[in-house]
């Protein structure tokens, strides 16, 4: 073996000592040859840096709740939740959505909407295409109850998306897709 080859197995062997290291200094956290749980009662490791300890791990197990003040909630309890809220809401007599902010639109615009449904939205606190156009799942969720005989018609007559033409005033775009005002 000349110089050059003994050279370049030397040079593999001490890159390979040098992955082998960082490998397991890597997987122990960094700690090194110390540990990181002392700080010698200094508040620092020994090299000077301000001691950190990990957080205690969380381990939840199944079916057991992890604050044992807090019970686990099951579908059922949700959905009562859900359907307690939905019943205040209703007994306030009024959905909880955005307000309208500015002069009121004339919602009979809207295809589907006639003069009954128009009169029971402004009830409702509704009266404007941009409050319209700017509902969201949850919105339609939460005013489609108060419909009454009119319920599914949201979704059914599109109003969000007639309403957003309108918003915007883009009369010929609302034409086009819903025919003539």
């Amino acid at each position: 073996m000349d110089g050059q080859q003994l050279f370049f197995l030397i040079a593999a062997l001490v890159v390979v000592a040098m992955i082998v290291i960082w490998a397991l200094v890597g997987r122990s956290g960094g700690t090194g040859h110390h540990d990181a749980g002392h700080d010698h009662g200094h508040g620092h490791d020994d090299h000077g840096h301000a001691a950190v300890e990990a957080p205690p791990a969380i381990v939840p197990t199944m079916g057991a709740a992890l604050d044992p003040t807090v019970a686990p909630l099951s579908t059922a309890d949700v959905d009562a939740q859900i359907a307690a809220q939905a019943q205040e809401a209703q007994a306030s007599g009024t959905p909880r959505i955005a307000a309208a902010i500015g002069e009121p639109d004339d919602l009979r615009k809207i295809k589907g909407i006639g003069p009954k449904l128009n009169t029971l939205l402004g009830e409702l606190g509704v009266s404007r295409y941009d409050q319209i156009a700017t509902w969201t799942a949850a919105d339609v969720a939460e005013v489609d109850p108060y419909l009454g005989t009119f319920k599914g018609r949201i979704t059914r007559d599109a109003w969000i998306e007639q309403a957003g033409f309108l918003a915007k005033g883009d009369i010929a775009g609302f034409e086009a897709k819903f025919g003539k005002l």
